[in-house]
Protein backbone atom coordinates (compact mmCIF):
# COMPACT_ATOMS: atom_id res chain seq x y z
CA UNK A 1 0.00 0.00 0.00
CA UNK A 2 1.33 3.54 -0.80
CA UNK A 3 1.15 6.49 1.63
CA UNK A 4 0.82 9.55 -0.21
CA UNK A 5 -0.67 13.15 0.06
CA UNK A 6 -3.85 13.65 -1.58
CA UNK A 7 -6.75 15.95 -2.58
CA UNK A 8 -9.33 15.36 -0.41
CA UNK A 9 -11.84 13.88 -3.45
CA UNK A 10 -12.08 10.44 -4.31
CA UNK A 11 -11.29 9.20 -7.75
CA UNK A 12 -13.44 8.97 -10.30
CA UNK A 13 -11.20 6.95 -12.81
CA UNK A 14 -8.82 3.45 -12.72
CA UNK A 15 -5.76 5.03 -12.13
CA UNK A 16 -4.00 4.03 -9.18
CA UNK A 17 -4.06 7.15 -7.65
CA UNK A 18 -4.65 6.91 -3.78
CA UNK A 19 -6.69 10.00 -1.81
CA UNK A 20 -4.75 9.43 2.02
CA UNK A 21 -3.76 11.88 4.80
CA UNK A 22 -0.82 12.72 5.77
CA UNK A 23 1.65 10.19 7.27
CA UNK A 24 1.00 9.36 10.98
CA UNK A 25 3.32 10.67 13.43
CA UNK A 26 6.55 8.74 13.60
CA UNK A 27 5.41 6.51 10.22
CA UNK A 28 7.65 6.52 6.94
CA UNK A 29 11.41 5.24 6.06
CA UNK A 30 12.69 9.06 6.82
CA UNK A 31 11.61 8.90 10.82
CA UNK A 32 15.09 7.96 12.00
CA UNK A 33 18.26 9.19 10.27
CA UNK A 34 20.63 11.86 8.87
CA UNK A 35 18.98 12.45 5.28
CA UNK A 36 15.64 11.86 6.58
CA UNK A 37 15.04 16.03 5.20
CA UNK A 38 16.24 15.02 2.05
CA UNK A 39 14.20 11.67 1.89
CA UNK A 40 11.09 13.52 2.66
CA UNK A 41 11.74 16.22 0.37
CA UNK A 42 11.85 13.51 -2.66
CA UNK A 43 8.92 11.82 -1.25
CA UNK A 44 7.04 14.81 -1.41
CA UNK A 45 7.99 15.99 -4.99
CA UNK A 46 6.70 12.58 -5.49
CA UNK A 47 3.39 13.27 -4.49
CA UNK A 48 3.31 16.35 -6.02
CA UNK A 49 4.25 14.81 -9.35
CA UNK A 50 1.90 12.46 -8.70
CA UNK A 51 -1.06 13.88 -7.55
CA UNK A 52 -0.10 16.39 -10.78
CA UNK A 53 -0.64 13.46 -13.25
CA UNK A 54 -3.25 11.87 -11.93
CA UNK A 55 -5.59 15.59 -12.13
CA UNK A 56 -4.00 15.66 -15.68
CA UNK A 57 -5.59 12.10 -16.33
CA UNK A 58 -8.52 13.02 -15.50
CA UNK A 59 -9.23 16.20 -16.98
CA UNK A 60 -7.81 14.24 -20.03
CA UNK A 61 -10.59 11.46 -19.48
CA UNK A 62 -13.12 13.86 -18.49
CA UNK A 63 -12.23 15.71 -21.77
CA UNK A 64 -12.28 12.26 -23.73
CA UNK A 65 -15.75 11.40 -21.95
CA UNK A 66 -17.44 14.32 -23.38
CA UNK A 67 -15.75 14.32 -26.75
CA UNK A 68 -17.26 10.56 -26.67
CA UNK A 69 -20.52 11.87 -25.89
CA UNK A 70 -20.64 14.61 -28.50
CA UNK A 71 -19.13 12.69 -31.16
CA UNK A 72 -21.59 9.53 -30.20
CA UNK A 73 -24.89 12.24 -30.51
CA UNK A 74 -23.38 13.47 -34.02
CA UNK A 75 -22.94 9.50 -34.79
CA UNK A 76 -26.65 9.07 -33.99
CA UNK A 77 -27.08 12.21 -35.83
CA UNK A 78 -25.47 11.38 -38.57
CA UNK A 79 -27.35 7.56 -39.01
CA UNK A 80 -30.14 9.29 -38.65
CA UNK A 81 -29.42 11.44 -41.68
CA UNK A 82 -27.98 8.20 -43.52
CA UNK A 83 -31.50 6.33 -42.82
CA UNK A 84 -33.39 9.47 -43.93
CA UNK A 85 -30.69 10.14 -47.43
CA UNK A 86 -31.46 6.41 -47.92
CA UNK A 87 -35.28 6.14 -47.58
CA UNK A 88 -34.88 8.99 -49.78
CA UNK A 89 -33.29 7.38 -52.31
CA UNK A 90 -35.67 4.61 -52.74
CA UNK A 91 -38.13 7.25 -52.89
CA UNK A 92 -36.60 8.81 -55.91
CA UNK A 93 -36.35 5.90 -57.80
CA UNK A 94 -39.89 5.03 -56.97
CA UNK A 95 -40.47 8.43 -58.18
CA UNK A 96 -38.47 8.12 -61.45
CA UNK A 97 -40.28 4.92 -62.21
CA UNK A 98 -43.28 6.54 -61.61
CA UNK A 99 -42.55 9.30 -63.85
CA UNK A 100 -40.79 7.19 -66.54
CA UNK A 101 -44.81 5.31 -66.21
CA UNK A 102 -46.35 7.92 -66.64
CA UNK A 103 -44.93 9.27 -69.28
CA UNK A 104 -45.60 6.50 -71.28
CA UNK A 105 -49.20 6.57 -70.07
CA UNK A 106 -49.32 10.09 -71.67
CA UNK A 107 -47.51 9.28 -74.69
CA UNK A 108 -50.02 6.75 -75.13
CA UNK A 109 -53.01 8.92 -74.61
CA UNK A 110 -51.64 11.20 -76.77
CA UNK A 111 -51.54 9.03 -79.47
CA UNK A 112 -55.05 7.57 -78.59
CA UNK A 113 -56.39 11.02 -78.45
CA UNK A 114 -54.76 11.85 -81.51
CA UNK A 115 -56.26 9.11 -83.78
CA UNK A 116 -59.29 9.81 -82.43
CA UNK A 117 -58.87 13.56 -83.76
CA UNK A 118 -58.41 12.35 -86.71
CA UNK A 119 -61.39 9.43 -86.94
CA UNK A 120 -63.83 12.89 -85.91
CA UNK A 121 -62.30 14.78 -88.82
CA UNK A 122 -63.36 12.10 -90.64
CA UNK A 123 -66.38 11.73 -89.12
CA UNK A 124 -67.16 15.50 -90.05
CA UNK A 125 -66.01 14.85 -93.61
CA UNK A 126 -68.65 11.90 -94.26
CA UNK A 127 -71.11 14.42 -92.34
CA UNK A 128 -71.03 17.43 -94.48
CA UNK A 129 -70.97 15.05 -97.38
CA UNK A 130 -74.18 13.49 -96.01
CA UNK A 131 -75.67 16.84 -94.98
CA UNK A 132 -75.19 17.59 -99.13
CA UNK A 133 -77.13 14.46 -100.08
CA UNK A 134 -79.59 14.57 -97.34
CA UNK A 135 -80.35 18.44 -98.77
CA UNK A 136 -80.41 17.11 -102.22
CA UNK A 137 -82.95 14.50 -101.16
CA UNK A 138 -84.73 16.80 -99.77
CA UNK A 139 -84.91 18.96 -103.10
CA UNK A 140 -85.87 15.29 -105.14
CA UNK A 141 -88.29 14.68 -102.53
CA UNK A 142 -90.13 18.00 -102.84
CA UNK A 143 -89.86 17.49 -106.52
CA UNK A 144 -91.36 14.13 -106.69
CA UNK A 145 -94.19 15.27 -104.06
CA UNK A 146 -95.20 18.26 -106.76
CA UNK A 147 -94.79 15.82 -109.69
CA UNK A 148 -96.66 13.44 -107.82
CA UNK A 149 -99.94 16.13 -107.07
CA UNK A 150 -99.84 16.84 -110.59
CA UNK A 151 -99.87 13.29 -111.61
CA UNK A 152 -102.89 13.14 -109.28
CA UNK A 153 -104.68 15.85 -110.26
CA UNK A 154 -104.44 14.62 -114.17
CA UNK A 155 -105.77 11.26 -113.37
CA UNK A 156 -108.04 13.12 -111.56
CA UNK A 157 -109.33 15.09 -114.99
CA UNK A 158 -109.06 11.41 -116.60
CA UNK A 159 -111.41 10.31 -114.43
CA UNK A 160 -113.87 12.64 -114.50
CA UNK A 161 -113.64 12.82 -118.54
CA UNK A 162 -113.96 8.95 -118.13
CA UNK A 163 -117.14 9.26 -116.23
CA UNK A 164 -118.84 11.79 -118.33
CA UNK A 165 -117.89 9.56 -121.30
CA UNK A 166 -119.89 6.51 -119.70
CA UNK A 167 -123.09 8.71 -119.00
CA UNK A 168 -122.95 9.81 -122.41
CA UNK A 169 -122.55 6.49 -123.82
CA UNK A 170 -125.74 5.23 -121.79
CA UNK A 171 -127.46 8.08 -122.52
CA UNK A 172 -127.02 7.66 -126.56
CA UNK A 173 -127.11 3.35 -125.76
CA UNK A 174 -130.97 4.21 -124.58
CA UNK A 175 -131.92 6.55 -127.69
CA UNK A 176 -130.63 4.06 -129.66
CA UNK A 177 -132.85 1.29 -128.06
CA UNK A 178 -132.11 -2.02 -129.66
CA UNK A 179 -129.50 -1.03 -132.11
CA UNK A 180 -127.98 0.37 -129.32
CA UNK A 181 -126.52 -2.73 -127.60
CA UNK A 182 -122.82 -2.77 -128.31
CA UNK A 183 -122.44 1.26 -127.03
CA UNK A 184 -124.38 0.06 -124.20
CA UNK A 185 -121.61 -2.39 -123.80
CA UNK A 186 -119.42 0.32 -124.24
CA UNK A 187 -120.45 2.60 -121.85
CA UNK A 188 -120.62 -0.18 -119.25
CA UNK A 189 -116.75 -0.91 -119.81
CA UNK A 190 -116.10 3.05 -119.92
CA UNK A 191 -118.07 3.08 -116.66
CA UNK A 192 -115.76 0.63 -114.70
CA UNK A 193 -112.94 2.17 -116.23
CA UNK A 194 -113.99 5.43 -114.33
CA UNK A 195 -114.38 3.88 -111.27
CA UNK A 196 -111.02 2.23 -111.61
CA UNK A 197 -109.10 5.63 -112.52
CA UNK A 198 -111.04 7.21 -109.19
CA UNK A 199 -110.04 4.67 -106.91
CA UNK A 200 -106.09 5.12 -108.72
CA UNK A 201 -106.15 8.70 -107.98
CA UNK A 202 -107.10 7.96 -104.45
CA UNK A 203 -104.55 5.61 -103.87
CA UNK A 204 -102.36 8.26 -105.62
CA UNK A 205 -103.75 11.11 -103.29
CA UNK A 206 -102.42 8.84 -100.17
CA UNK A 207 -99.03 8.66 -101.78
CA UNK A 208 -98.58 12.45 -102.08
CA UNK A 209 -99.89 13.06 -98.78
CA UNK A 210 -97.53 10.68 -97.60
CA UNK A 211 -94.70 12.07 -99.75
CA UNK A 212 -95.43 15.76 -98.64
CA UNK A 213 -96.13 14.96 -95.55
CA UNK A 214 -94.18 12.34 -93.20
CA UNK A 215 -91.71 12.03 -95.38
CA UNK A 216 -90.79 15.35 -96.07
CA UNK A 217 -90.50 16.16 -92.51
CA UNK A 218 -88.37 13.23 -92.08
CA UNK A 219 -86.03 14.67 -94.75
CA UNK A 220 -85.99 18.07 -93.35
CA UNK A 221 -85.20 16.93 -89.70
CA UNK A 222 -82.35 14.23 -91.09
CA UNK A 223 -81.14 17.17 -92.81
CA UNK A 224 -81.38 19.28 -89.68
CA UNK A 225 -79.40 16.96 -87.73
CA UNK A 226 -76.68 15.76 -90.17
CA UNK A 227 -76.57 20.04 -90.29
CA UNK A 228 -76.27 19.81 -86.21
CA UNK A 229 -73.54 16.99 -86.34
CA UNK A 230 -70.99 19.09 -87.85
CA UNK A 231 -69.98 21.49 -85.21
CA UNK A 232 -70.46 18.59 -82.80
CA UNK A 233 -68.01 16.57 -84.88
CA UNK A 234 -65.58 19.87 -84.93
CA UNK A 235 -66.25 21.12 -81.32
CA UNK A 236 -65.13 17.41 -80.03
CA UNK A 237 -62.19 16.74 -82.95
CA UNK A 238 -60.29 20.39 -81.32
CA UNK A 239 -61.09 19.17 -78.16
CA UNK A 240 -59.41 15.47 -79.08
CA UNK A 241 -56.38 17.67 -80.57
CA UNK A 242 -56.18 19.97 -77.21
CA UNK A 243 -56.31 16.39 -75.36
CA UNK A 244 -53.66 15.11 -77.35
CA UNK A 245 -51.60 18.31 -77.25
CA UNK A 246 -51.83 18.53 -73.17
CA UNK A 247 -50.81 14.15 -72.89
CA UNK A 248 -47.68 14.95 -74.81
CA UNK A 249 -47.08 17.81 -72.83
CA UNK A 250 -47.93 15.80 -69.78
CA UNK A 251 -45.34 13.03 -71.20
CA UNK A 252 -42.84 15.38 -71.50
CA UNK A 253 -43.13 16.91 -68.23
CA UNK A 254 -43.52 12.96 -67.11
CA UNK A 255 -39.64 12.54 -68.38
CA UNK A 256 -38.73 15.64 -67.04
CA UNK A 257 -39.39 14.56 -63.98
CA UNK A 258 -38.06 11.17 -64.39
CA UNK A 259 -34.57 12.94 -64.95
CA UNK A 260 -34.78 15.02 -62.36
CA UNK A 261 -35.66 12.17 -59.94
CA UNK A 262 -32.54 10.15 -60.87
CA UNK A 263 -30.75 13.15 -60.79
CA UNK A 264 -31.72 13.49 -56.87
CA UNK A 265 -31.09 9.56 -56.81
CA UNK A 266 -28.01 10.23 -57.84
CA UNK A 267 -26.78 12.70 -55.58
CA UNK A 268 -29.14 11.07 -52.51
CA UNK A 269 -26.63 8.01 -53.31
CA UNK A 270 -23.82 10.11 -53.03
CA UNK A 271 -25.00 11.97 -50.12
CA UNK A 272 -25.78 8.73 -48.82
CA UNK A 273 -22.44 7.48 -48.91
CA UNK A 274 -20.92 11.01 -47.59
CA UNK A 275 -23.28 10.36 -44.77
CA UNK A 276 -22.00 6.75 -44.17
CA UNK A 277 -18.06 7.65 -44.20
CA UNK A 278 -19.18 10.93 -41.75
CA UNK A 279 -21.06 7.76 -39.31
CA UNK A 280 -17.86 5.78 -39.59
CA UNK A 281 -15.73 8.51 -39.15
CA UNK A 282 -17.29 9.70 -35.73
CA UNK A 283 -17.82 6.33 -34.41
CA UNK A 284 -13.93 6.15 -35.02
CA UNK A 285 -13.12 9.29 -33.59
CA UNK A 286 -15.83 8.10 -30.97
CA UNK A 287 -13.38 4.67 -30.13
CA UNK A 288 -10.30 7.34 -30.27
CA UNK A 289 -11.87 9.28 -27.52
CA UNK A 290 -12.89 5.87 -25.44
CA UNK A 291 -9.29 5.04 -26.48
CA UNK A 292 -7.56 8.35 -25.02
CA UNK A 293 -9.89 8.20 -21.88
CA UNK A 294 -8.42 4.57 -21.51
CA UNK A 295 -5.02 5.74 -22.62
CA UNK A 296 -4.94 9.10 -19.61
CA UNK A 297 -5.90 6.24 -16.89
CA UNK A 298 -3.57 3.52 -18.01
CA UNK A 299 -1.27 6.39 -18.15
CA UNK A 300 -1.49 7.66 -14.93
CA UNK A 301 -1.77 4.64 -13.62
CA UNK A 302 1.68 3.28 -14.90
CA UNK A 303 3.47 6.61 -14.23
CA UNK A 304 2.27 6.21 -10.40
CA UNK A 305 2.76 2.52 -10.21
CA UNK A 306 6.64 3.30 -11.58
CA UNK A 307 6.91 6.58 -8.95
CA UNK A 308 5.83 4.59 -6.42
CA UNK A 309 8.16 1.41 -6.87
CA UNK A 310 10.76 3.51 -7.37
CA UNK A 311 13.63 4.40 -3.84
CA UNK A 312 12.99 7.35 -3.81
CA UNK A 313 9.00 7.43 -3.97
CA UNK A 314 8.56 4.14 -2.00
CA UNK A 315 6.86 5.31 1.29
CA UNK A 316 6.03 1.83 2.45
CA UNK A 317 7.57 0.92 6.42
CA UNK A 318 6.58 -2.68 6.21
CA UNK A 319 6.62 -5.47 3.98
CA UNK A 320 3.01 -6.40 2.84
CA UNK A 321 1.70 -10.09 1.97
CA UNK A 322 -1.43 -10.62 -0.08
CA UNK A 323 -4.13 -12.76 1.79
CA UNK A 324 -8.11 -13.35 1.31
CA UNK A 325 -9.57 -13.05 5.05
CA UNK A 326 -13.23 -12.43 5.57
CA UNK A 327 -13.63 -9.43 7.81
CA UNK A 328 -16.74 -7.48 9.75
CA UNK A 329 -16.95 -3.98 9.32
CA UNK A 330 -18.53 -2.37 12.39
CA UNK A 331 -22.66 -2.44 11.57
CA UNK A 332 -21.58 -2.52 7.78
CA UNK A 333 -21.98 -5.91 7.15
CA UNK A 334 -18.78 -8.46 5.57
CA UNK A 335 -15.77 -7.40 3.67
CA UNK A 336 -12.50 -8.71 2.93
CA UNK A 337 -9.11 -7.88 3.90
CA UNK A 338 -7.05 -8.10 0.74
CA UNK A 339 -3.36 -7.63 2.20
CA UNK A 340 -1.72 -7.39 5.90
CA UNK A 341 1.54 -5.65 6.81
CA UNK A 342 2.46 -4.64 10.16
CA UNK A 343 1.56 -0.94 9.56
CA UNK A 344 -1.95 -2.03 8.12
CA UNK A 345 -3.80 -3.88 5.68
CA UNK A 346 -5.83 -2.98 2.55
CA UNK A 347 -9.76 -3.67 2.94
CA UNK A 348 -12.22 -4.21 0.15
CA UNK A 349 -15.54 -2.95 2.10
CA UNK A 350 -19.07 -4.23 2.19
CA UNK A 351 -21.52 -2.48 -0.19
CA UNK A 352 -22.63 0.72 0.81
CA UNK A 353 -19.25 1.47 3.11
CA UNK A 354 -17.41 4.33 1.73
CA UNK A 355 -16.05 5.93 4.86
CA UNK A 356 -13.43 8.95 3.63
CA UNK A 357 -10.07 9.30 4.63
CA UNK A 358 -9.43 10.02 8.20
CA UNK A 359 -12.60 8.22 9.29
CA UNK A 360 -11.88 5.38 12.09
CA UNK A 361 -12.86 1.86 11.92
CA UNK A 362 -13.66 -1.07 14.32
CA UNK A 363 -12.53 -4.31 12.27
CA UNK A 364 -13.23 -8.39 13.32
CA UNK A 365 -10.67 -9.97 11.01
CA UNK A 366 -10.76 -13.92 10.85
CA UNK A 367 -8.31 -15.16 12.52
CA UNK A 368 -6.48 -12.65 13.88
CA UNK A 369 -9.24 -10.53 15.95
CA UNK A 370 -10.51 -7.02 16.58
CA UNK A 371 -8.70 -4.45 15.34
CA UNK A 372 -9.00 -0.76 15.08
CA UNK A 373 -7.80 1.02 12.10
CA UNK A 374 -8.15 4.16 10.75
CA UNK A 375 -8.70 4.71 6.74
CA UNK A 376 -5.56 6.66 5.18
CA UNK A 377 -6.40 6.34 1.67
CA UNK A 378 -9.07 5.18 -0.89
CA UNK A 379 -8.17 3.62 -4.32
CA UNK A 380 -9.99 1.46 -6.70
CA UNK A 381 -8.78 -1.60 -5.48
CA UNK A 382 -10.40 -0.62 -1.40
CA UNK A 383 -9.48 1.32 1.64
CA UNK A 384 -5.94 1.75 2.61
CA UNK A 385 -5.78 1.80 6.73
CA UNK A 386 -3.56 2.23 9.48
CA UNK A 387 -3.28 0.17 12.68
CA UNK A 388 -3.84 2.59 15.37
CA UNK A 389 -3.46 1.12 19.10
CA UNK A 390 -1.03 -0.78 20.48
CA UNK A 391 -3.39 -3.99 21.21
CA UNK A 392 -4.28 -3.96 17.42
CA UNK A 393 -0.26 -3.83 16.37
CA UNK A 394 0.37 -6.95 18.66
CA UNK A 395 -2.56 -9.42 16.87
CA UNK A 396 -1.16 -7.85 13.35
CA UNK A 397 2.28 -9.43 14.35
CA UNK A 398 0.87 -12.48 16.07
CA UNK A 399 -1.26 -13.26 12.73
CA UNK A 400 2.27 -11.99 10.21
CA UNK A 401 4.46 -14.71 12.00
CA UNK A 402 2.50 -17.83 9.86
CA UNK A 403 1.88 -15.44 7.03
CA UNK A 404 5.60 -14.81 6.52
CA UNK A 405 6.83 -18.30 7.44
CA UNK A 406 4.22 -19.34 4.65
CA UNK A 407 5.80 -17.13 2.05
CA UNK A 408 9.53 -17.43 3.16
CA UNK A 409 10.52 -20.42 1.02
CA UNK A 410 8.53 -18.70 -1.91
CA UNK A 411 10.43 -15.26 -1.21
CA UNK A 412 14.10 -17.50 -0.38
CA UNK A 413 13.67 -19.04 -4.13
CA UNK A 414 12.56 -15.60 -5.90
CA UNK A 415 15.53 -13.69 -4.36
CA UNK A 416 18.46 -16.69 -4.86
CA UNK A 417 17.03 -16.44 -8.73
CA UNK A 418 17.44 -12.66 -9.11
CA UNK A 419 20.41 -12.88 -7.54
CA UNK A 420 21.63 -15.73 -10.15
CA UNK A 421 20.40 -13.95 -13.43
CA UNK A 422 22.07 -10.94 -12.01
CA UNK A 423 25.25 -12.63 -11.51
CA UNK A 424 25.28 -14.14 -15.19
CA UNK A 425 24.10 -10.76 -16.75
CA UNK A 426 27.19 -9.08 -14.96
CA UNK A 427 29.22 -11.76 -16.60
CA UNK A 428 27.79 -11.24 -19.26
CA UNK A 429 29.00 -8.11 -19.66
CA UNK A 430 32.18 -8.10 -17.91
CA UNK A 431 33.35 -10.93 -20.40
CA UNK A 432 32.34 -8.49 -23.73
CA UNK A 433 29.72 -10.95 -24.57
CA UNK A 434 26.49 -8.35 -23.71
CA UNK A 435 27.18 -4.73 -24.28
CA UNK A 436 25.96 -2.55 -20.97
CA UNK A 437 23.64 -0.75 -23.93
CA UNK A 438 22.97 -3.27 -25.29
CA UNK A 439 21.18 -4.87 -22.08
CA UNK A 440 19.73 -1.38 -21.18
CA UNK A 441 18.28 -0.92 -24.35
CA UNK A 442 14.33 0.33 -24.25
CA UNK A 443 13.83 0.37 -28.12
CA UNK A 444 11.16 -1.99 -28.33
CA UNK A 445 11.12 -2.82 -32.13
CA UNK A 446 7.78 -4.54 -32.83
CA UNK A 447 7.93 -7.99 -35.21
CA UNK A 448 5.36 -7.61 -37.93
CA UNK A 449 2.50 -9.89 -38.20
CA UNK A 450 2.43 -11.40 -34.63
CA UNK A 451 -0.44 -11.00 -32.36
CA UNK A 452 -0.11 -10.11 -29.29
CA UNK A 453 2.53 -7.77 -30.49
CA UNK A 454 6.27 -8.73 -30.28
CA UNK A 455 8.92 -7.24 -29.87
CA UNK A 456 12.65 -7.23 -30.47
CA UNK A 457 16.02 -5.19 -28.56
CA UNK A 458 19.96 -5.77 -28.96
CA UNK A 459 19.82 -7.85 -26.06
CA UNK A 460 17.44 -10.92 -27.03
CA UNK A 461 19.59 -12.91 -28.96
CA UNK A 462 22.44 -13.03 -25.56
CA UNK A 463 19.49 -13.31 -23.32
CA UNK A 464 18.11 -16.17 -24.90
CA UNK A 465 20.98 -17.66 -24.22
CA UNK A 466 21.89 -17.01 -20.92
CA UNK A 467 17.94 -17.05 -19.18
CA UNK A 468 16.78 -20.14 -19.83
CA UNK A 469 19.45 -22.35 -18.45
CA UNK A 470 18.64 -20.10 -14.84
CA UNK A 471 14.94 -20.09 -15.48
CA UNK A 472 14.10 -23.90 -16.33
CA UNK A 473 15.37 -25.04 -13.16
CA UNK A 474 13.52 -22.79 -10.68
CA UNK A 475 10.31 -23.82 -12.81
CA UNK A 476 10.98 -27.54 -11.94
CA UNK A 477 12.60 -27.22 -8.89
CA UNK A 478 8.49 -26.14 -6.50
CA UNK A 479 5.59 -27.98 -8.32
CA UNK A 480 3.27 -25.18 -7.42
CA UNK A 481 5.46 -22.70 -9.49
CA UNK A 482 3.32 -21.60 -12.40
CA UNK A 483 5.89 -19.72 -13.99
CA UNK A 484 9.45 -17.77 -13.87
CA UNK A 485 10.42 -15.28 -15.89
CA UNK A 486 12.87 -11.95 -15.55
CA UNK A 487 11.59 -8.81 -17.43
CA UNK A 488 13.06 -5.80 -17.37
CA UNK A 489 12.29 -2.17 -15.71
CA UNK A 490 9.31 -1.95 -18.36
CA UNK A 491 8.00 -5.26 -18.25
CA UNK A 492 9.21 -6.57 -20.93
CA UNK A 493 10.56 -10.47 -20.94
CA UNK A 494 12.36 -11.49 -23.64
CA UNK A 495 12.60 -15.45 -23.12
CA UNK A 496 9.41 -17.23 -21.53
CA UNK A 497 8.89 -20.94 -19.93
CA UNK A 498 8.76 -23.66 -21.92
CA UNK A 499 6.71 -25.48 -20.08
CA UNK A 500 3.86 -22.06 -21.07
CA UNK A 501 4.20 -22.79 -24.27
CA UNK A 502 1.19 -22.33 -26.29
CA UNK A 503 0.52 -25.13 -28.67
CA UNK A 504 -0.53 -23.89 -32.19
CA UNK A 505 -4.37 -22.97 -33.37
CA UNK A 506 -5.87 -25.26 -36.78
CA UNK A 507 -4.52 -23.92 -39.29
CA UNK A 508 -1.81 -21.96 -38.26
CA UNK A 509 1.97 -22.63 -39.35
CA UNK A 510 4.03 -24.79 -37.14
CA UNK A 511 6.05 -22.13 -35.60
CA UNK A 512 7.66 -21.76 -32.35
CA UNK A 513 4.33 -21.97 -30.01
CA UNK A 514 7.27 -20.75 -27.16
CA UNK A 515 7.00 -17.27 -29.40
CA UNK A 516 3.45 -16.47 -28.16
CA UNK A 517 4.46 -15.41 -24.35
CA UNK A 518 8.11 -14.47 -24.41
CA UNK A 519 9.41 -11.11 -25.91
CA UNK A 520 6.18 -9.25 -24.90
CA UNK A 521 5.30 -6.71 -22.68
CA UNK A 522 3.83 -7.48 -19.39
CA UNK A 523 3.31 -3.70 -18.58
CA UNK A 524 0.11 -4.19 -16.28
CA UNK A 525 -0.46 -2.32 -12.77
CA UNK A 526 0.91 -6.33 -11.34
CA UNK A 527 3.64 -6.34 -13.96
CA UNK A 528 5.12 -3.05 -13.80
CA UNK A 529 4.99 -3.08 -10.08
CA UNK A 530 7.51 -6.01 -9.73
CA UNK A 531 9.51 -4.45 -12.68
CA UNK A 532 10.11 -1.20 -11.15
CA UNK A 533 10.07 -2.47 -7.65
CA UNK A 534 13.25 -1.77 -5.55
CA UNK A 535 11.96 -3.20 -2.38
CA UNK A 536 13.97 -6.54 -1.29
CA UNK A 537 11.01 -8.72 -2.13
CA UNK A 538 7.32 -7.64 -3.39
CA UNK A 539 4.38 -10.12 -3.06
CA UNK A 540 1.23 -9.88 -5.22
CA UNK A 541 -1.77 -11.60 -5.53
CA UNK A 542 -2.94 -11.93 -9.30
CA UNK A 543 -6.42 -12.73 -9.41
CA UNK A 544 -8.41 -15.15 -11.76
CA UNK A 545 -8.21 -13.84 -15.40
CA UNK A 546 -10.30 -14.71 -18.12
CA UNK A 547 -8.99 -17.37 -19.21
CA UNK A 548 -9.81 -19.19 -16.54
CA UNK A 549 -6.45 -19.48 -14.51
CA UNK A 550 -6.25 -19.73 -10.95
CA UNK A 551 -5.71 -17.11 -9.02
CA UNK A 552 -1.73 -17.12 -8.20
CA UNK A 553 0.49 -15.54 -5.80
CA UNK A 554 3.76 -13.81 -7.28
CA UNK A 555 6.87 -12.93 -5.96
CA UNK A 556 9.53 -10.60 -7.28
CA UNK A 557 13.12 -9.63 -6.19
CA UNK A 558 14.94 -6.75 -7.99
CA UNK A 559 17.89 -7.30 -10.65
CA UNK A 560 20.59 -5.43 -10.59
CA UNK A 561 23.61 -5.20 -12.79
CA UNK A 562 26.52 -3.67 -11.52
CA UNK A 563 24.06 -1.57 -8.98
CA UNK A 564 22.29 -0.43 -11.56
CA UNK A 565 18.43 -1.56 -11.86
CA UNK A 566 18.19 -3.55 -14.38
CA UNK A 567 14.67 -5.51 -13.97
CA UNK A 568 13.34 -7.98 -11.85
CA UNK A 569 12.61 -11.94 -11.10
CA UNK A 570 9.04 -12.82 -11.19
CA UNK A 571 7.65 -16.25 -9.97
CA UNK A 572 4.41 -16.97 -9.85
CA UNK A 573 3.13 -19.99 -7.15
CA UNK A 574 -0.52 -21.62 -7.43
CA UNK A 575 -2.52 -21.01 -3.89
Amino acid sequence: MRLSFRPPHPPRDRTDAVEILLPLPGAGPEAEGPDRDAARAGRDAVDRVEADLVRAARALAVAARDGCAETAAAAAEAATLTRGLDALAEGTDRAGAQGRSLGAGADTLAEEAGSLAGVLVQAGRHVERADAQSRILEAEWASAAQDAARAVEAMATLARQANRLALSATVEAARAGASGGPLWQMAQEVKLLSGDAARAVEEMRIVSRRLSGPGGAATAAVAASLACLRPAFATTGAAAEAQAARARRLAGEARDLAACAGGLGRDAATALAAAGGATRCLESAESVGAGVASLAGGLAGRTVTALRQAEIGDRRVHDRYPVDLAVRVGNWGVGRVLDLGRGGLLLCPPEGCGPSPGARLSLDVRGIGRLQVQVVGASPRGLHCALLDPASEARMRDALVAVEEENRPLIAAATGGAGAVAAALEQAVSAGRLAREALFDTTYRPVAGIEPPHYLTAAVPVLEDILPPILEPLLLADPRTAFCIAVDRNGYAPVHNRAQAQAPRTGEPAWNALHARQRRLYDDRIGLSAARSTRAFLVQACPQDDSGRPPLREVSCPIRVHGRHWGALRMAFRI
